[in-house]
C-alpha cells in the first residue's frame, strides 16, 4: 500500500513539474513577442534593400488624398551610409529648414546631404537636436538649387489643431526610392498618448510602415501636417511626434 501511494504522488509530481515547464514556455514566448514602437522604424542603411517591396502591401487610398499635395514637402536623408526621412519645416527665400527625427541625425557629417522628391540634391548642416522629443533640424540655403529644383519645393502645410481619433492619415515612403514614391494609409488611435519608450505625449495610430521612413510627415486628407513619424511596430502600430511639438522644438532653435 506504501509503495501505491509513493507512486501516485510521484506520477502527480511529475505531472505538475510537465505543466510547470509548459506555462513557462508559453510565457516566454509571449513576451518574446512583445515590440517596443521604437524598434521597427530605423534609419535603414543606404546599401541595404533599396528596391525592395514594402514590408507591407500598401492598402488602398482614399482618392481623395493627393500625393502632389505632398511630395513637394518630402525628402530623402542620407548620412554617413544611412538613409531616412524628412520634412521641409520652414523656408524662405534663402533658406529651408527640414525636420527629422534625432536618431537619424546621429550620423549626419560634412558629406550628407537631401534629396528632394524631384531629385535635386541639397547639402546642408544639422543645426539643433532636441532634449525633449527625437527631433532635430537641418539648415540648407537654397542658392545651391536652381531655380528650376526649387519652384516646385515647399513647406509642409501645418494644423493648429490636433486631429481626432478616427482621422485618417497619410505618411509617403520617399526615402527607399525617390522616383517611386509610396503612400501608407491609417487612422489616428489617439491624438495624444503618452508612450514610455519616448517619454511623452505622442500621436498613436495605425498604418504600415517601413525602416528608413524615419522623420516622414503624417499628413491628413487635405495635406497638412498633423506629425512627423518616429517609431513602428510590426503590429502596424505607429507613433508620430505631433506638429505642436515640432513647432515648439523649431521656436527653440530661433532662441
Amino acid at each position: 500500500m506504501q509503495n501505491k501511494w509513493k507512486w501516485t504522488i510521484t506520477l502527480i509530481l511529475i505531472i505538475f513539474l510537465i505543466a510547470a515547464v509548459i506555462i513557462f514556455l508559453l510565457l516566454s514566448r509571449s513576451g518574446n513577442n512583445d515590440q517596443s514602437l521604437t524598434e521597427q522604424i530605423v534609419v535603414q542603411p543606404i546599401d541595404e534593400h533599396l528596391n525592395d517591396e514594402p514590408a507591407v502591401k500598401e492598402m488602398e487610398i482614399d482618392e481623395a488624398f493627393s500625393l502632389e499635395s505632398v511630395q513637394g514637402s518630402c525628402v530623402r536623408v542620407q548620412a554617413n551610409g544611412h538613409h531616412g526621412s524628412g520634412i521641409i519645416f520652414k523656408m524662405t527665400e534663402d533658406e529651408m529648414i527640414i525636420a527629422t527625427n534625432r536618431h537619424v541625425l546621429q550620423y549626419w557629417d560634412e558629406d550628407s546631404y537631401v534629396t528632394f522628391f524631384n531629385g535635386a540634391v541639397g547639402n546642408g548642416r544639422a543645426v539643433a537636436l532636441s532634449e525633449k522629443a527625437d527631433v532635430g533640424f537641418i539648415s540648407i540655403y537654397t542658392a545651391f538649387l536652381t531655380q528650376e529644383e526649387r519652384k516646385d519645393l515647399r513647406a509642409a502645410d501645418t494644423v493648429g489643431e490636433p486631429p481626432g481619433a478616427g482621422t485618417n492619415i497619410y505618411m509617403i515612403d520617399i526615402a527607399s526610392d525617390v522616383w517611386n514614391p509610396v503612400v501608407y494609409e491609417g487612422k489616428v488611435l489617439e491624438p495624444r498618448r503618452y508612450l514610455e519608450d519616448f517619454g511623452m505625449e505622442m500621436l498613436y495610430g495605425e498604418a504600415a510602415s517601413k525602416p528608413g521612413m524615419s522623420g516622414t510627415g503624417v499628413f491628413d486628407v487635405n495635406g497638412h501636417l498633423l506629425g512627423m513619424l518616429t517609431g513602428g511596430t510590426d503590429a502596424n502600430e505607429i507613433a508620430a511626434v505631433p506638429t505642436m511639438v515640432l513647432d515648439e522644438e523649431y521656436e527653440r532653435t530661433e532662441q
